[in-house]
């Protein structure tokens, strides 16, 4: 502790974060809860120091530094402070400039490949996320981590980046006068949709619009998933759910767009009605959006006089009446005594969908084909957050 103590200041906690929340810095968790480590590695100053539960008592270990200060490897700019939560766990949080903040987030939730115009829409997007997050976690501002915004220090800091969240100092996108919230996803696949169909919450600027800028080639603009009711049924039963095995999964609304917006989910044993987001998160993280169509079993179908027709929705006539094929081979005999053999289906259920994450707000990859077509961030911030503009923190 000796040793620890040559190299930091030692503050009570009430002075530390009475500075903390302002426009110009924040605090960001980095290691806090039940995954925090029993010790963390810093590197302040050039020496190299350990720090356990064992070295902090009532009062927060600050390590304050004109240099990059690391944590377990990874760089950081501004301070970093370490303290015990009432469980007993190590906290480490970053105070950092919101700049450098912000060029970091930028840099994890987008890319430093994108678009100059579409970078600064991500840098105004993650300092008004920031700002209207100033104390969501009780301990500091907002984590690290998807739950709020993922930032990684200063050891993915970039140029493009950098300069993103300089031309864009201070400007924060507002509704009202208010902190807009300024979600965003990866990417639509052509609509983004409004917050009432995926979280229930009718918010005034976060509605659908097109998003016909979007390149058709990137990641997830268009897919498709297959999974079997085995799977689902485990899915099902690991959340609570006891509808036994799973049989049928049947759309019951969906909105102009094509999003999914209640969900009925059919067993042996009974039937759930999942609505909003829940459609979507529901099957675990295998399908990337709720904009989706469901078929069943991907296999062969049979064209009719009335269309095309899958194969396990066929029924056999027989003696005893209407019954389901279960056999592994269906034969179909022709007008010409041909037989025709199709394959075994496989009865898992193909979701045909676009886009990845929630859909609400901006799509970065429609941004990044919004500033390619010559439109300049405030034009894209307006045009996914319907009502909003932009204003300077100090203003």
């Amino acid at each position: 502790m000796k040793k620890i103590i040559a190299y930091l200041f030692v503050f009570l906690l009430t002075m530390i974060f009475a500075n903390a929340v302002s426009a110009e810095k924040i605090s960001v968790g980095l290691y806090y809860g039940e995954s925090s480590p029993s010790e963390v590695a810093i590197n302040c100053d050039g020496q190299d120091l350990t720090v356990n539960r064992e070295d902090i008592s009532e009062e927060g270990l600050v390590f304050s530094s004109s240099d990059i200060i690391k944590v377990n490897n990874i760089s950081y700019n501004g301070d970093i402070i370490i303290k015990k939560d009432a469980s007993g766990n190590i906290t480490v949080i970053n105070e950092v400039e919101m700049e450098d903040y912000v060029s970091s987030v930028i840099a994890k939730e987008m890319s430093p490949s994108f678009e100059k115009e579409a970078l600064k829409a991500q840098a105004v997007c993650a300092r008004t996320y920031a700002i209207a997050s100033v104390g969501r976690h009780s301990m500091f501002d907002v984590c690290a981590t998807v739950h709020c915004q993922v930032y990684a220090g200063a050891s993915c800091a970039d140029g493009k980046t950098a300069d993103a969240a300089e031309q864009t100092k201070g400007e924060i996108l507002t509704y009202n006068g208010q902190p807009a919230q300024t979600v965003y996803f990866a990417a639509s696949g052509g609509y983004t949709e409004s917050a009432k169909f995926i979280w229930g919450s009718d918010t005034p600027y976060l509605t659908a619009v097109s998003d016909e800028f979007e390149d058709a080639d990137c990641y997830l603009h268009k897919w498709t998933k297959e999974i079997s009711p085995s799977q689902i049924t485990n899915i099902l039963s690991s959340k609570g759910y006891n509808i036994g095995e799973v049989k049928d999964i049947k759309i019951i609304e969906q909105t102009p767009n094509g999003v999914v917006h209640k969900l009925s989910v059919i067993g042996d044993l009974g039937e759930e009605l999942f609505k909003n987001e829940w459609c979507r998160i529901l099957f675990g993280g295998l399908l990337p959006s709720q904009a989706y169509n469901i078929s069943r079993d991907g296999a062969a179908t049979l064209k009719t006089y009335y269309g095309t027709v899958s194969l396990s929705d066929i029924s056999i006539l027989s003696a005893d009446g209407y019954t389901r094929g279960a056999a592994d081979t269906l034969y179909i005999k022709g007008g010409s005594n041909s037989t025709a053999v199709t394959p075994g289906l496989s009865g898992n259920f193909v979701f045909t969908g676009r886009g990845n994450g929630h859909l609400v707000g901006m799509s970065q990859n429609g941004a990044n084909g919004m500033a390619r077509a010559g439109f300049s961030y405030d034009e894209i911030l307006t045009h996914y957050y319907s009502g909003t503009e932009i204003i300077r923190i100090e203003d």
